[in-house]
Formats: structure tokens, sequence, C-alpha cells
């Protein structure tokens, strides 16, 4: 009779059989394995680990206010004004604890934000009129944090986030 088994090592030091190796999102130990610790081979064998590294973000936002004035006849005025943040900014992003948890940072000086895998997408929003969410690529991020109107408005404001992976 024949029992076989598997263990995951429970510290973070180096493997005396020789390392680990993974395969299928799954890591395993093995003598001259690719990875030195069980750290390295759950971070490097995640299979969201391609989202991870250095990004350039860039924050924009824009607002729009049109009115008629009447003097006999009717002329439309309009005013329209964009901002940019954190322009061309250095952030990153990072595994988090769970598994479907990323942390994106924007810039050196923002605070991180924690982004659930198995919430992506865009939504319909009643209170901005119009579609939310975000998206993630391996190599680009949209996240429309306030849409204009889904149809004509006099006024409006808009603010997205844009990254693209370095």
């Amino acid at each position: 009779m024949c029992f076989f088994g598997c263990e995951k090592e429970i510290n973070n030091t180096d493997n005396p059989s020789g390392g680990y190796n993974c395969v299928d999102n799954d890591c395993f130990s093995e003598d001259d394995g690719q990875y030195a610790t069980l750290d390295d081979c759950l971070s490097a064998c995640n299979i969201n680990s391609k989202y991870t590294g250095d990004w350039n973000f860039k924050g924009n936002s824009f607002s729009y206010s049109g009115y008629y004035i009447y003097n006999p006849d009717a002329e439309w005025y309009s005013t329209s004004s964009s901002t940019t943040s954190y322009n061309d900014s250095t952030g990153s992003i990072q595994l988090g604890e769970n598994m479907n948890e990323l942390i994106f940072k924007y810039c050196e000086s923002c605070e991180p934000v924690i982004y659930n895998l198995n919430d992506s997408g865009e939504v319909w929003s009643e209170n901005f009129g119009g579609y939310i969410g975000w998206n993630l690529t391996d190599s680009t991020f949209f996240h429309m944090v306030n849409p204009g109107p889904p149809s004509y408005s006099p006024s409006y404001s808009m603010y997205d986030i844009e990254g693209w992976k370095l």
C-alpha cells in the first residue's frame, strides 16, 4: 500500500530540497526549483502577476456648462475646462492580500486603492446617470469615476483615470 501527499512549506526560508516550481498557478517543492522561497513562487505563480509592476497613470477631469442668452435672438454660450491630475506619473500595481485583489498606487503621494477583479467591469449608475466602472488588461487600465450624461444636459462633469504598463 502506498500513500502520497502534498504539503506546502509554512515558513519562507530556503527549501532544503532546492526550491519551488510553479505549474498551473500552484507551487510545489522540487530539487533545483526556479524559486528559492515559497513566497517568491506564490508571487510569481499568481495568475494576476501579469498586472503587477510599474505603470504610468494619468487622471483627467472635464467640465462643461452651456446656456442661452436671449437678446432678441437666442444665442448659445458654453464654457468648458479640463484638468489633469498626476500627469504622466509613475505608479504601481501590486498583488493584494486576497487572490483576486490588486493594489493600485496612482502616484508616489497617492493613497493606495484596492480593486477586486471579481467586481471589474462597467455598471449602470442611476446616481451618475451613466456607466461607471473600470477595465484592466495586462497593459492598459481605464477607470470612469464620474461619467458624462448619456443624453443632452446643459452642464456636466466627468473624471477618469487611464494607465499604461511600463
